[in-house]
């Protein structure tokens, strides 16, 4: 029987989510994983509960559309009194409209969400160690900001659970040593303690973000191959105009010892709600916070176009229906108004400060692509 013993690897891990998933669950490593998954999302949580203005809402679990820039996941389906309504894969555009339309009540436009989302994740991500089919995505909005504002309370938001979860390190200390044998061979650096970073996060534009992963290729011709035997992928050649595969994250992300931030992605990265910038066409104004040794992206957000005669040409750029879009629309051709936001997914950030070598381990009942498990 495959359990989850003092010393265990990720594999043993995924034979057991079939065969008996109780052990794991009872393994007292996996309860004190448990328990700081609690504590990340209580600091969070009382990290934005005690900003100005923000306020918790139920985010709908269903709807007529979702996010469709899930970069190359599919949407889930499920028929709604004889429409076919969508589970969440985001709440982007949910987000927006209450929190402009909280403004629009008087009160003030910062909301946020603990968000319950579903995509249905490519085969091949379940060797990424980073990506569930079903996880929890802690998402906020903020009328009247921009890209630098978001990540500006992003970078509080992460500083604050750096600094809480650095007084749990008895907690942390004996999950570190039952998964240290399997950081190696998933290309994460050992980690004896949790250090709150000490200086403001680096900010990278994503052009300046490739010529570093470039430089670092052209110095060490065999990191590709070291990159597909270790991951058993083949890796694609690294392009300025498209998003950063999760590989390159990992490389990046293995190459710092603190938090980092890409920004200014190119237009073809992501979806039609990212704003543009007026003055540096083909680009948009939207970002990346990714952990450091090897944990990769943990952040995504943006700026949101709000101009409804700019966003039409989008969706049609990406093939969208604009008629299941058309409350959207009118919305913000009515309504709309500057806000950005991010999302952080919550059990990668679990993933992080446990040190597990794979996400799939930060929850009891994990949904990884191709496992089928209760």
């Amino acid at each position: 029987m495959a359990v989850v013993n003092e010393k265990s690897s990720n594999f043993d891990f995924l034979s057991s989510l079939t065969s008996d998933i109780g052990q794991i669950i009872a393994d007292p490593a996996m309860q004190r994983v448990y328990e700081a998954y609690d504590k990340v999302s209580q600091s969070m949580r009382s990290y934005l509960s005690g900003q100005e203005g923000f306020l918790e809402f139920k985010p709908p679990l269903i709807g007529p559309v979702t996010d469709p820039g899930t970069r190359g996941a599919k949407q889930t389906e499920i028929e709604f009194y004889g429409k076919n309504y969508k589970f969440m894969s985001s709440g982007i555009l949910y987000k927006q409209l209450l929190a402009i339309n909280r403004q629009k009540a008087g009160y003030p436009g910062r909301i946020y969400f603990f968000a319950d989302n579903l995509r249905m994740e490519p085969l091949e991500t379940a060797n990424t160690d980073r990506h569930l089919a079903e996880f929890i995505q802690v998402d906020l909005e903020i009328v009247d900001a921009d890209h630098f504002d978001a990540m500006e309370v992003a970078e509080g938001l992460v500083r604050n659970v750096y600094k809480d979860m650095s007084k749990h390190e008895e907690l942390l200390k004996p999950i570190w040593t039952k998964f240290e044998d399997s950081w190696g061979p998933r290309g994460l650096t050992p980690r004896t303690e949790i250090k709150v970073p000490s200086k403001q996060f680096k900010k990278y534009e994503f052009e300046e973000a490739v010529a570093i992963l470039q430089s670092h290729i052209d110095e060490n011709p065999t990191v590709i191959s070291e990159i597909e035997e270790r991951f058993k992928i083949k890796v694609n050649k690294l392009r300025p105009d498209m998003e950063l595969p999760w590989e390159y994250e990992w490389l990046l992300s293995s190459m710092h010892e603190e938090p980092f931030f890409i920004h200014d992605y190119p237009r073809g990265a992501r979806g039609f709600y990212d704003r543009e910038y007026e003055d540096k066409k083909g680009y948009l104004m939207d970002f990346d916070l990714l952990f450091p040794h090897g944990y990769g992206e943990a952040i995504s957000g943006a700026a949101r176009e709000y101009d409804h005669r700019k966003v039409i040409p989008r969706m049609k750029e990406s093939g969208e229906s604009l008629g299941k879009y058309k409350w959207y629309l009118d919305f913000l051709h009515k309504h709309g108004k500057p806000t950005a936001g991010f999302g952080i997914g919550l059990e990668r950030t679990v993933r992080y400060f446990c040190a597990l070598p794979s996400i799939m381990m930060a929850l009891p009942y994990p949904k990884v692509p191709g496992v089928f498990n209760p």
